[in-house]
């Protein structure tokens, strides 16, 4: 009987990979490689494993893909990888700096802080009464005592539920690659399931023992 020993490689994964338009991904790029032949070394880390997109997105790399494309090129190794099963890949263009509209963004944050916290500090001390609140606001800047200011309070219902709708969505983003992030409410979601599916796991493990 004939013992052919195959050359080792070890394959360190990351979690995630960043990438911009139409770039291409190598091994070298997604881990670090460990061999003792240097040749073999080498030639893993220049193999290209993902074709580059020519738009923003998400796309992953399993572990099957990743080891599937290294034996085509290479025959004769061993192949163990080291890591998560699957990487996250980020497809992004290089943000354009735009000095305008950046001023614009941080003066609209900054309008919406100054009125936000002087909002906060008249409700604390008038007790959290929202209509007392606006009538005050209304007398500062009117000089009139009137009493559930229509021109404060509809603004202010229309702004608070467009306010909550675009914290918890990502439709305004210009980015396609932004709008496939999930939302906070998505994330809760995602992590009261596997809360709930871990507890059930427990739960079962549990009367399986006693």
């Amino acid at each position: 009987m004939i013992f052919i020993d195959k050359e080792q490689v070890y394959i360190n994964l990351k979690t995630k990979y960043s990438t911009d338009l139409n770039a291409h991904v190598y091994v070298e790029d997604i881990g670090q490689v460990y061999c003792n032949n240097d040749g073999i070394k080498q030639k893993v880390e220049k193999i290209r494993i993902y074709n580059g997109k020519d738009k923003e997105m998400y796309d992953y790399l399993s572990i099957n893909e990743i080891t599937t494309k290294i034996l085509e090129f290479i025959n004769g190794i061993d192949i163990t990888i080291i890591g998560g099963p699957d990487i996250l890949l980020e497809i992004k263009g290089k943000e354009q700096s735009n000095s305008f509209y950046n001023f614009l963004k941080i003066a609209l944050v900054m309008v919406v802080l100054f009125f936000g916290a002087a909002a906060a500090i008249i409700n604390f001390y008038e007790d959290v009464n929202m209509s007392k609140s606006m009538e005050k606001v209304y007398f500062t800047i009117t000089g009139v005592n009137k009493e559930n200011p229509l021109i404060f309070t509809i603004p202010l219902s229309f702004g608070t539920g467009l306010g909550m709708f675009a914290f918890f969505s990502r439709i305004f983003s210009f980015s396609k690659r932004r709008r496939q992030e999930p939302g906070p409410m998505e994330l809760e979601l995602y992590l009261y399931d596997k809360d709930i599916e871990e507890n059930i796991l427990n739960d079962l493990k549990k009367n399986e023992n006693s």
